[in-house]
């Protein structure tokens, strides 16, 4: 079994980390912030549940709160052999109003990728009513925003390290098993460059192994995992 320690880059709100959507595991309660009463955490599952399986890649009639995203996605719709991928990436509780013992409000942030690999997925956020688990106020599309990687999308770039970088797979296959962890750290791509560009969900990885008796210990092996375009590179920083 791999060990993540988990890192998230600074400008990076930490939120929830769980992954919604077609053959993900469910959320969990224990992952939910620890300021919900047990009544408002059923409530906001019971909002996770309901909201699971996106009909639209768009959500008709949201509002778009940076720019809106181009044409030809307002019109993607889920089908059986090609549902809607979504991930649930952030909760963020409302303050207290001034004389409220309760947290009231709380918003949820879906992180969408783009059914066309290689380009930029969408956030959805909701705002919802913690005593009733039901939306308050519009439904918003962001475009720009750098939401947290969910749990699912760090395995499946696990995943691809392991499979593409022959250096990542030798840890698994060398050291005993267990033995393997990593770190992460989302990266925040502001410029395009030959490898990313705006948009791109990267994450940065360093694998490491503790060797067995008698083992050598491994070099550290960097990896960069670009979700959006699929890609995977070495990373010798």
């Amino acid at each position: 079994m791999t060990h993540p320690v988990r890192v998230l880059a600074q400008s990076v709100a930490v939120g929830l980390l769980c992954a919604i959507g077609p053959a993900s595991r469910a959320a969990d309660e224990r992952e939910l912030p620890a300021a919900f009463s047990p009544e408002q955490k059923t409530n906001v599952l019971k909002f996770l549940k309901d909201h699971e399986k996106p009909e639209r890649y768009v959500p008709k009639g949201a509002r778009f709160a940076d720019s809106p995203p181009p044409d030809a996605d307002l019109e993607i719709t889920a089908t059986k052999d090609k549902p809607v991928r979504q991930y649930t990436v952030q909760i963020t509780p409302h303050r207290p109003v001034p004389d409220q013992e309760k947290i009231g409000k709380a918003d949820v942030y879906f992180y969408r990728p783009n059914p066309e690999k290689g380009k930029p997925g969408i956030t959805i956020k909701h705002t919802i009513d913690l005593a009733t688990g039901k939306q308050i106020g519009e439904t918003e599309v962001l475009t720009k925003a750098h939401t947290p990687v969910s749990h699912e999308e760090l395995t499946e770039a696990v995943a691809a390290a392991r499979s593409k970088v022959a250096a990542v797979k030798d840890l698994y296959e060398t050291y005993p098993a267990g033995s393997v962890r990593w770190e992460y750290l989302q990266m925040k791509i502001q410029r395009k460059t030959e490898q990313f560009e705006p948009g791109d969900r990267v994450v940065r990885f360093v694998f490491t192994a503790t060797p067995a008796e008698g083992q050598k210990a491994p070099e550290p092996v960097g990896v960069l995992v670009n979700l959006t375009k699929d890609t995977v590179a070495r990373d010798s920083r």
